[in-house]
């Protein structure tokens, strides 16, 4: 299904980012829903749809008890749990839903506090007999795909650490990031400590407390509701595995699942990588956005690592990633961290990222990730003109 045109974000809240905020998840996602709806100019009446993010902190769901919680009267109510790559997909079904008339302004929001808990039991029967004897982490996944793609083709500690170093020089320009005020060079990430060979610790996320939001709007009211609407033109996700055990990127060269989610994004949006103005790519280790990169096309599979090397990826620069720090440096609320980097774009494409702008941007491309690169979800966002 085409969704150009169809649907289009109209307006986002985010709460800051710290890591005891002394909140729970209920007030956090209640402030960013509520600024939201404020800035798309409307009322909770007008909101008829509601789609949460399954939060990694509790077992509950949210989406029934949120919608009385902030008092919305919905026709469409859902909860998306596709671990990290939950945030693209939950979009992606507000603007489906909006598409077929299920809703006309759908909230969208995820939330979570910084309490880190096992998977839930029904992941569990996967894991005990093939990974938890083996303590294998996100950590020590993400670190076994860095360290092939070292193998295979080279990829230096250099070039993993300018992303990090990249990021956080955009994060300096931004006041909401947990650590914009800490500048970083590539030797600050080579004394971090190793956490997980080849991985220091500026190379991995650092969980915090947040929510964002987003209000998604049928297309034909979204300019009589903005004056900066950003258009979802484009929505691709593909679920290549649950376990690293199951995982395909150990024998086909590195190659996630992105690459399946990008090709159908791009081509329902109808561009290609030279159109792109702006990335926010999920960046849970710094190898992700390398990947990411190579598995959208921007390269040829190998050469990620010399192409963020040769490209500054700062706001300033030629192929900016990330303009806000993304969640290496602003952090990562949950599975609702990849929110992080698309609310981001959506700043970029409304031309409100202040003194990140990037300038005459007019597509931006985002990718969310889940689990050990298992599901992927990309989107295709057009300013509206």
């Amino acid at each position: 299904m085409s969704l150009r045109g169809k649907a289009a974000i109209t307006g986002y809240g985010e709460t800051a980012f710290e890591k005891n905020s002394g909140k729970n998840i209920f007030q956090l996602a209640a402030e960013a829903s509520v600024h939201a709806i404020k800035d798309a100019n409307l009322e909770k009446s007008d909101i008829d749809g509601i789609i949460t993010l399954g939060p990694l902190s509790i077992d509950a769901r949210l989406n029934l008890p949120f919608a009385e919680f902030l008092g919305i009267k919905a026709t469409l109510v859902d909860e998306v749990s596709v671990l990290g790559a939950s945030a693209g997909y939950a979009l992606k079904k507000a603007a489906e839903a909006i598409a077929v008339g299920a809703a006309k302004n759908v909230l969208v929001v995820g939330s979570d506090i910084n309490i880190l808990k096992e998977r839930s039991n029904e992941i569990r029967p996967f894991l005990q007999d093939y990974e938890t004897p083996y303590a294998l982490t996100p950590n020590n996944a993400y670190a076994m795909a860095a360290n092939l793609h070292s193998e295979l083709y080279g990829t230096t500690f250099e070039q993993r650490a300018k992303v990090a170093v990249d990021q956080r020089y955009n994060a300096n320009h931004y006041d909401g990031a947990l650590f914009g005020k800490k500048t970083m060079s590539i030797e600050d990430v080579r004394n971090s400590p190793i956490i997980s060979s080849p991985f220091h610790l500026f190379e991995i996320v650092s969980p915090c407390d947040g929510a964002i939001a987003f209000i998604v709007s049928l297309g034909e009211d979204a300019r009589k509701i903005t004056n900066t609407p950003v258009f979802i033109d484009g929505a691709g996700f593909y679920n290549g595995h649950l376990t690293i055990s199951q995982s395909e990127i150990f024998t086909n060269g590195v190659t996630t699942p992105i690459k399946k989610a990008a090709e159908i994004a791009f081509e329902m949006a109808g561009i290609t990588t030279d159109n792109v103005d702006v990335l926010g790519l999920y960046d849970c280790y710094t190898i992700a956005v390398i990947l990411t990169i190579e598995d959208m096309g921007f390269c040829r599979k190998g050469e990620g690592g010399r192409f963020v090397q040769e490209h500054d990826l700062t706001f300033k620069g030629d192929f900016p990633v990330n303009t806000s720090g993304g969640q290496l440096s602003v952090g990562q609320p949950g599975d609702a961290g990849a929110m992080v980097n698309i609310v981001e774009v959506v700043k970029q494409l409304m031309g409100r990222a202040e003194g990140r702008q990037v300038k005459n941007c007019e597509i931006g491309v985002t990718n969310s990730n889940g689990g050990y690169f298992s599901t992927e979800c990309t989107l295709v966002l057009r300013r509206g003109n």
